[in-house]
């Protein structure tokens, strides 16, 4: 029975999923044997199994693991499995929006670079997914993904995955997908060795986490996480441009311009404070002896102002900024940007521009020429629109169903035991 189930699962990955076998001898057999034959079409998670065997296990021979194994995880952490529906959507939006786009782009590569089995080959070996994030109560950061000697992948907090809310999908999974691959890819070519001159001796391991993204960026920095070191900087400027479309990556370099301070104001203060066109946020609030906040630091736009503290405006009524850094923001991570355009086209025969594309493409609805099109100022969501095949059904539902028709095979496979 077990050599029937795998045989039939072969059979399924090539008319259901569309996988083609090719020639590829110089891989092995699978590094997961075993798996085959614990697939029980009485399971309750038969259809997600089995999706993950025809969609990444026969195809990549890697294995996706959202029942988090103690082994596997970091027990450090206060951690908690993916659901079921959570690992569902993961497993499919991880097909769609990470393995799909890198297959598309390596199919329209040409030259002596391009490699039809790419992912295979540079893919992780294991995808493991954890319900809830990995909180560092000694930072005070959290840790989005992490990558383990560029075979393992791990993947937190997917139990707050929101289908509905791409900014999110983007700040918590997608940029961390791309970030990761990224540093599997640089385990196995190595990044240029002048990249990490172009920010030499502006990198802050220690303290990172206490500066804001937008801060960060005016020093060279697309986030502030790109400051702890160059090799998170290197990955963080490739994830972030592809998942950023063109006005929101501008929208960054011009940050990169700019110059930021943090002062003090008091209560009284406060509201003027909001008002004079320069406020960004309130980074941290000081109560008095009431408990009542007393003084607040508020990060603002460094610009020039009268001798009252007013801030100055041009003949056209706009902020004139200081970049008080003394650095040339735009400049560095543009200069970053060239540097990792160049490295994945020369190794990898891949385009960013071309990557990028395909992602946003994938992410919202997009115009004639690509670009992402806004409806009430936000981009739309592409998963939540109709397909082109039926009207009635989502871009997600029919993601979803990828695996939930697998439940009417597992019914099939039940009456033949029978």
């Amino acid at each position: 029975m077990k050599r029937n189930l795998l045989y039939s699962l072969l059979l399924l990955s090539s008319a259901l999923v569309g996988f083609t076998s090719c020639n590829d001898d110089e891989f092995g057999d699978t590094i997961f044997p075993e798996v085959s034959d614990k697939l029980d079409p009485t399971s309750a998670t038969f259809p997600l199994d089995t999706f993950l065997m025809a969609n990444y296990l026969i195809p990549y021979n890697m294995r996706f693991d959202y029942k988090m194994s103690d082994t596997e995880v970091n027990m450090e952490y206060n951690l908690i499995p993916a659901s079921y529906e959570k690992s569902v959507d993961m497993a499919v939006l991880t097909k769609y929006l990470w393995y799909d786009v890198y297959e598309a782009i390596i199919d329209r590569a040409t030259g002596d670079a391009r490699d039809e089995f790419f992912m295979k080959r540079y893919g992780p070996k294991m995808i493991m997914l954890v319900g809830s994030p990995a909180i560092n109560e000694a930072s005070g950061t959290e840790e989005r993904g992490l990558a383990e000697g560029g075979v393992k992948i791990t993947l937190y907090a997917v139990n707050e995955l929101d289908v509905n809310n791409m900014d999110d999908l983007n700040d918590l999974f997608f940029r961390t997908m791309h970030h990761e691959f990224n540093h599997i890819l640089n385990q196995s070519v190595a990044m240029p060795d002048d990249f990490q001159e172009i920010s030499s001796g502006s990198y802050d391991p220690m303290n990172w986490q206490t500066k804001e993204d937008i801060v960060a960026r005016t020093s060279g920095f697309i986030t502030a996480y790109a400051s702890k070191d160059y090799s998170e900087d290197f990955v963080e400027v490739i994830a972030n441009y592809v998942v950023s479309t063109p006005e929101q990556w501008e929208r960054y370099l011009l940050e990169a311009t700019r110059g930021y301070e943090e002062v003090d104001v008091n209560a009284s203060e406060i509201t003027q404070a909001r008002n004079d066109g320069t406020f960004i946020m309130i980074t941290e609030t000081t109560n008095d002896v009431t408990g009542r906040p007393s003084v607040y630091k508020v990060l603002r736009y460094t610009v020039e102002r009268d001798e009252n503290g007013t801030p100055l405006r041009d003949d056209e009524g706009n902020l004139i900024y200081v970049d008080s850094d003394a650095l040339d923001g735009r400049a560095l991570i543009e200069q970053k940007l060239a540097k990792c355009r160049e490295y994945l086209m020369t190794y990898f025969a891949i385009d960013m521009d071309d990557l990028r594309r395909e992602v946003l493409g994938k992410m919202y609805v997009v115009d004639a020429d690509g670009n992402p099109v806004m409806q009430d100022d936000a981009y739309i969501n592409k998963l939540l629109q109709p397909t082109v095949s039926d009207p009635t059904v989502t871009v997600i539902d029919s993601l979803r169903t990828q695996v939930t028709r697998f439940e009417d095979y597992a019914e099939q496979l039940q009456n033949q035991q029978q």
